[in-house]
Parts: C-alpha cells; structure tokens; sequence
C-alpha cells in the first residue's frame, strides 16, 4: 500500500463505511470510517481532561481502533487540536469520535500504524488502563499549529512540553523512529 502524501491523496479510492476497511489513502475531503470497539471506553481523567481506557485485556499487536475524520489540508482546519498530521500539508480532522479522546505519554503503550490508520497496542494493556501514544512520532511542529502543551504523562522518560518531532533531542527522535509518520522519517533521514 503506498504512503500517504499530497502525491497519492487526488488518485486513491474512497473508504467506504466498513469495519473491515483497510484503504488509508483517500481523496482530501473524503471522509474515513471507524469501528467503534468494545475493548475501549472514554472517561474523565482529571488534569488531562477525558482519555480512553481498556474495557478488557488489549494483547500487544492487537489492533485498538481505526482513525475516522476528513483529509484536509492545513489551510482548511477548523481545530487543529483534534486533528491527525499525516504528511506536511494534510491532516486526518476527527469528527469527534473516541479518537479525538486519546492522549499523549512520553511512554506510550500504543502507537498509530500510519499505513491503516489504526492505533496499535506497543505492549499488553490492562484492563482500566489508559490508553496513549506519543504525539511527536505523528506532529512535526505543533508550535506552529499553537497546540503545543506541558505533559502530564508522569513518565521517568517525560519530556515536559510537547511541541512536536521538530523540537525532540537527538536520542528521542532516534527511540521513536520505527513510530513515526513516514513524512517525518523523511525529514529525520535528511538531518542525519
């Protein structure tokens, strides 16, 4: 399945509204399907505001959930807050679903499989765990957006404010790397 690029968005299929769905590459402004599982629920976590928890025991590898929304490009975002980079100028904009609920840690237990957009469990999760990924393996520069934030993930690992791949150390761009939205593996592989 090719990436997905500004290149490859005008020239895909459409995702048609199908649990079974595997086509991440769809036109810009066509919209994307997701299942909404049994294994996740939302709650309310605090200082973090709501996330998502395991209902039941996730295994490592286990597909959680599919990324649903609108393929838009940076110009057209009506809330960067709750949207998805997928390459330099295009972003998966949520429509509110449980996607939108899921929250960064500088250790994750999840990680987002970029060729399905789904969201995949690094390790196994318990059940009332929540679940996180780690927004710099998906946005390049969140300053830019004015989305960027302090962490609160508690992590030994944590790196306080979370401003996107562009900002991270050397040694965290280099332990997130097999994370990463392959628009910002190209961008890594130009800096070494």
């Amino acid at each position: 399945m090719e990436e997905v690029s500004l290149e490859t968005v005008g020239r895909a299929s459409l995702c048609k509204a199908s649990p079974s769905c595997v086509v991440a590459v769809v036109p810009v402004g066509s919209e994307l399907c997701m299942k909404s599982p049994e294994s996740i629920t939302i709650i309310e976590t605090g200082s973090k505001g709501c996330g998502i928890v395991a209902t039941k025991h996730i295994r490592k590898g286990e597909t959680i959930f599919r990324f649903s929304g609108e393929l838009v490009p940076r110009r057209k975002l009506k809330n960067p807050n709750t949207a998805l980079q997928l390459d330099e100028d295009l972003f998966l904009e949520s429509y509110g679903t449980i996607d939108e609920n899921l929250n960064h840690s500088c250790n994750p237990n999840c990680h987002v499989d970029f060729r399905q957009l789904t969201l995949v469990a690094l390790k196994d999760i318990q059940r009332g765990e929540e679940l996180t990924f780690d927004y710099n393996t998906s946005e390049y520069d969140l300053m830019d957006q004015g989305c960027f934030f302090t962490c609160l993930c508690g992590s030994q690992d944590c790196i306080g404010d979370v401003r996107g791949f562009k900002y991270l150390p050397a040694d965290h761009k280099k332990k997130t790397e097999p994370f990463l939205l392959p628009f910002l593996k190209r961008k890594w592989r130009k800096v070494l």
